[in-house]
């Protein structure tokens, strides 16, 4: 698929399709786009929504034909304000009701940290507390000029949690995570930029359109070398557990005994563009 066939599917004014719990989730060939979508409150994440993102990319998970997955918000003035406050009387005003609740959000986090996919966060307008840290946790953010990003909760009561902590520290750094959480400051996509927040800042006329490009990229390259490289990336600088090693060493097999690399290899010396089929496990 060409970059303006998915830059289509990323447009504003698209439907979110099916929605359930404010989440929205389209398929759109090998890209899936998860839009969380409440934009007359600036796409509020309930505890709905938490739970919902879990199961959205745990069943991701699953699809084969998947390639890379875009997390976006409804609207056009925010990614997501953060968590839905208003239901906080009900769901996280004791410490164990607050369990639950941190629960939901953690999994949602860990959830699309360990994709084994790439995610992209399409980031317009606001990224804020819960916003921010699921942007974080994506593996790319693209944001618009608009865009402004932090972690206000000191001015709400609620603690930080190790999984939301770690989406955004492994970004900018424990040091830089003070400063956004001790100030309540929100930073602007340029400064976002500067500190490692974000990998890349477009006029907002030209974020489905880059965004897209990114897309295709990843849809042009062979799929195991990519999860492959994610999984790398992601263990870099700390020891593998079995399971990463287990994965890496499957991922590993199915690069070297698949297809991909005879054709990577034959597009090569016939200097033509490589066209990428199915993982090695399906083609058995």
């Amino acid at each position: 698929m060409a970059s303006a066939d998915f830059a289509a599917d990323l447009s504003p004014v698209a439907e979110p399709g099916e929605v359930a719990d404010s989440v929205g989730l389209r398929l759109c060939g090998p890209m899936a786009v998860v839009t969380l979508s409440r934009p007359a409150s600036h796409n509020a994440l309930s505890f709905g929504s938490w739970l919902r993102i879990a199961q959205v990319f745990d069943e991701l998970g699953g699809d084969r034909a998947l390639r890379a997955v875009v997390v976006r918000g409804a609207g056009e003035r925010a990614f997501s304000a953060g968590a839905n406050i208003e239901e906080f009387p009900a769901l996280r005003m004791s410490a164990e009701a607050a369990l639950d609740y941190n629960a939901a959000i953690s999994n949602a986090l860990e959830a699309v940290m360990g994709f084994e996919l790439p995610t992209v966060a399409m980031v317009r307008g606001l990224a804020v507390g819960g916003g921010c840290e699921l942007a974080a946790a994506c593996d790319l953010r693209i944001a618009a000029t608009d865009a402004r990003f932090g972690i206000p909760i000191g001015r709400l009561g609620v603690t930080l949690g190790p999984s939301e902590a770690r989406a955004i520290v492994r970004l900018i750094g424990p040091a830089r995570l003070k400063d956004l959480l001790f100030t309540a400051r929100l930073v602007d996509a340029s400064e976002a930029l500067a500190i490692g927040l974000v990998d890349r800042v477009l006029p907002v006329e030209e974020l489905a359109a880059a965004t897209a490009a990114v897309v295709s990229a990843i849809v042009s390259s062979a799929p195991t070398t990519i999860r492959a490289g994610k999984l790398a990336a992601d263990t870099s600088g700390r020891p593998l557990s079995q399971h990463d090693e287990n994965v890496l060493a499957r991922l590993t097999r199915e690069a070297y005994d698949g297809a991909d690399l005879k054709e990577g290899v034959a597009a090569f010396l016939e200097r033509r563009p490589p066209r990428f089929g199915r993982l090695a496990t399906e083609e058995g």
